[in-house]
């Protein structure tokens, strides 16, 4: 918006679902759903943004194979996928947990889960995005059958051994909340153990210099 102020600018969240099992062999077991709006820019015609974000989803559809839906409030649909992401995505890739095991285990999701899902609905609040009170029991009643045992992305990156984008959904969200004053030390804690995940990634590919050991 800063380099193209007059440029309408349309945003998109997209749920989708897949597992692979066994290697190699990628099941696709929640079809993608493309949630599209306009990202409102204040100079522009809401009217403009909205008739745009219509026309894009027109030609995403025109295939007749593929669902993408207008969303009005573009904030709201991202918030919402964060209460998800973010906090189950962190806690699985943290602990080497999959969704279902910290079901089955159970203080995960209650000691670390549903206070981070808190903490995101508080920060959304802040930031104007009025989610629901029962947001995060929603989102946790649409997880996978405990049979199952879905490892959300960034738990496989870490099996794999790959960077995550841990900064994209744990460290803007909590730099949202905290400057907006709400308080957040589930994920501020979830926030330093990825940093440091991250860093021994990155020093196991040779991204950070590690000066040598110099004990006899």
């Amino acid at each position: 918006m800063e380099a193209f102020p007059q440029n309408i600018v349309l945003s998109g969240v997209s749920m989708i679902g897949s597992v692979e099992m066994p290697h190699g062999v990628i099941t696709h077991n929640d079809p993608d759903e493309l949630l599209v709006g306009a990202f409102h820019n204040p100079a522009l015609s809401k009217e403009d943004e909205d008739a745009a974000a219509r026309h894009f989803i027109d030609l995403y559809k025109a295939g007749g194979k593929t669902e993408c839906n207008f969303v009005p409030d573009v904030p709201f649909s991202r918030w919402r996928k964060l209460i998800y992401n973010a906090c189950l995505n962190s806690t699985c890739a943290i602990t080497g947990l999959d969704t279902e095991r910290l079901r089955i285990a159970k203080t995960p999701i209650e000691n670390l889960v549903k206070p981070a899902m808190e903490e995101i609905r508080l920060a959304a609040n802040a930031s104007g995005v009025q989610l629901p009170d029962d947001v995060a029991a929603k989102m946790l009643s649409i997880l996978e059958p405990i049979e199952i045992y879905f490892c959300p992305s960034m738990l496989v990156d870490v099996q794999k051994g790959n960077l995550t984008e841990f900064e994209n959904i744990v460290g803007e969200p909590l730099r949202e909340g905290t400057k907006n004053g709400v308080d957040m030390p589930t994920l501020r804690t979830m926030y330093g153990l990825l940093q440091a995940m991250q860093w021994k990634t990155m020093e196991r590919k040779g991204l950070v210099n590690v000066p040598p050991c110099n004990v006899p």
